[in-house]
């Protein structure tokens, strides 16, 4: 009876301890396990932009096709004749200051039947800057007096002609001059405009090429400078 008293006792204090050892091994471990974070529900926080520059804006661009008048006098006896010429224009930028490149012909072959006439055929590459001298007047007043007012526009610079008849033909280098306005067709606040442009165009040749071909008198024709006229469709984007 003694020796099974003094089991006793001991049998306990050995689970006591088996269970402190259990929870002191998987204690820690079960609260990492079963222990989550809170979840925030909240809104996000904002995320500041930074280094993203706004876009640059191009210089707006343009082109235009039209058909006018060549007042020419190169093989007539009798003065300047008007030929039917066409033209087409792209231009690089729409403000103070511009680049445009532009094409020219002109057919008289064919349409003049004196007998000592003999005037010749016009193509012409140019290149040219574009000077708006009121440009940046009130831009943002959308007035169309003064919307026509801005595209008010003088023309200078380089180009090459060839000029001839049928079979023979001369080049030569020019001087590029002229003058233009352009009335608005649309309203002020779209993006993109479309335009009627009267223009007037003179081209001065550095020297005067003679082509052979025409008759009696203008059997070898002297080409000299020519005055154009037109007016074109310019779309301006």
């Amino acid at each position: 009876m003694p020796s099974g008293a003094a089991r006793g006792p001991g049998r306990w204090a050995a689970a006591l301890a088996v269970l402190a050892l259990g929870w002191t091994a998987g204690g820690p471990a079960h609260a990492q396990v079963g222990v989550s974070p809170p979840v925030s529900t909240g809104p996000f926080p904002a995320v500041e932009e930074e280094g993203l520059a706004e876009p640059v804006a191009r210089p707006r661009l343009s082109l235009a096709v039209g058909m006018g008048a060549s007042l020419d006098a190169s093989g007539f006896t009798n003065g300047a004749h008007a030929i039917p010429a066409f033209f087409g224009v792209g231009g690089f930028g729409d403000g103070l200051l511009g680049v445009d490149l532009g094409a020219f012909s002109s057919a008289a072959s064919g349409r003049f039947h004196g007998g000592d006439d003999g005037p010749v055929d016009r193509l012409a590459l140019d290149a040219f800057a574009v000077v708006r001298p009121a440009a940046r007047v009130r831009p943002e007043d959308g007035r169309y007096s003064l919307r026509v007012l801005r595209t008010l526009a003088a023309e200078v610079g380089l180009g090459f002609e060839r000029a001839g008849h049928t079979l023979n033909a001369g080049t030569r280098l020019q001087i590029h001059t002229g003058a233009r306005v352009e009335l608005p067709l649309t309203a002020a606040d779209r993006p993109s405009e479309l335009r009627l442009r009267l223009a007037m165009r003179r081209d001065v040749g550095l020297y005067t090429p003679h082509v052979s071909g025409g008759m009696g008198l203008n059997a070898v024709t002297a080409v000299g400078d020519s005055t154009e006229l037109y007016a074109a469709l310019a779309v301006v984007f």
